[in-house]
Formats: structure tokens, sequence, C-alpha cells
């Protein structure tokens, strides 16, 4: 759950359209939907959302699946791009979302928080906060 928030709060800082963050929590399967960064920094910053997830998920217990699936992406994303432009892209992701996770780790707790209170009323483990409930985190 951890996971999925960091993507969302960090998709939300780095100005993604973000449309919604959901999980199920039974099997930790979730994900957050955005619009695609298209400019000069796409790659940097497409590698950002990746990372975060992995980011949160250095100090909380995720499946190694759910890592493995965002490093798998993120491979996929910097494929096409020169050796030295992939490592630059892959650094300056990493930087950008572990900057934006410390600033914001107040947010993630709270985009957590929302989850599971989600969970209880409405006595489901497929969770889901749309675009308004998350600005407002």
């Amino acid at each position: 759950m951890v996971h999925e928030a960091g993507h969302a709060v960090v998709a939300q800082a780095l100005g993604a359209d973000l449309l919604f963050v959901q999980i199920d929590i039974s099997t930790s399967d979730g994900g957050a939907r955005a619009s695609i960064f298209d400019d000069d920094r796409s790659k940097a910053l497409q590698s950002a959302l990746r990372v975060a997830g992995q980011s949160m998920l250095s100090t909380a217990r995720a499946p190694r699946k759910t890592k493995q699936g965002d490093f798998r992406k993120m491979r996929q994303l910097l494929s096409r791009v020169p050796e030295a432009a992939r490592r630059a892209a892959r650094a300056e992701g990493y930087r950008l979302a572990d900057a934006i996770l410390k600033e914001k780790a107040t947010t993630v707790e709270n985009v957590v928080d929302v989850l599971m209170a989600g969970r209880w009323k409405n006595d489901t483990d497929m969770v889901r906060i749309e675009r308004d409930e998350l600005l407002d985190r």
C-alpha cells in the first residue's frame, strides 16, 4: 500500500494529472494512473515515478515481485535511450523520487490512511482513491 501511495505522491509532485490510486489489499496488487510526461525531461520524470514505489519499500516490507515489476518497466522505458543518457535519466529519477518522498512523507502516510479507511468503510479489499480525494492530501 505504501508502494502505490509513493507512486501517487511523486506523480502529483512532478505535475502529472493523477487520475486515481488503487490497491487490492489481499494481494498487494495495485496501481496509480497519471498522465505521461512529454518534454525533454520525460525519461527522468517517468523513471522517478517507477522508482518511487521502490523507495517507499526501503522502509516497508513488500513482495519482491512488486519491486521487480517496476524495475522491469523502468528498463523498458529506457531501453531505446543511449547508455550515458539512460544512466543519467535513471540517476535523476532516483534523485527526484528520493527528494519528493522525503519532503512529502506525511502526504504518503495520509494516502495510506485513506486507503485503509476505504477498506473498512466499504468492507472490501479493493480500495481506490479518485483524483479529487488525492488533491486534498
